[in-house]
C-alpha cells in the first residue's frame, strides 16, 4: 500500500461497549497506524457514546463517531452511514 493512501476500518455497534472498547485497543496496539476508525453506531444510548469517546484506546486512534436514533435492528443502515463518512 501507498503511504499517502489510507484505509477505514468501519465498526458496527450497539449498546456493547466492553465488546467495542475491546476491538479499539486492538486496533490501537496495530504497529501500522495508516487508518482511521469509523464506529458507526445503531442507536445506542448516551453512556455508550460516552464511554467511546473517553476511553483511552480512542484517544490513540484517528476515531469518528456517527449515530442514528434507535428505530430497531437497522445495523445494514448505520453501516452505509460510517461507509458514507
Amino acid at each position: 500500500m501507498n503511504p499517502s493512501e489510507s484505509v477505514s476500518v468501519v465498526i458496527t455497534t450497539y449498546n456493547r461497549s466492553n465488546a467495542l472498547l475491546a476491538v479499539l485497543a486492538g486496533l490501537a496496539q496495530q504497529s501500522d497506524r495508516n487508518f482511521e476508525v469509523i464506529v458507526a453506531d445503531d442507536g445506542s444510548r448516551e453512556e455508550h457514546r460516552r464511554a467511546i469517546l473517553e476511553s483511552s484506546a480512542a484517544h490513540e486512534l484517528r476515531l469518528l463517531h456517527v449515530w442514528h436514533p434507535d428505530v430497531g435492528f437497522t445495523a445494514s443502515q448505520v453501516r452505509n452511514l460510517g461507509v458514507a463518512a
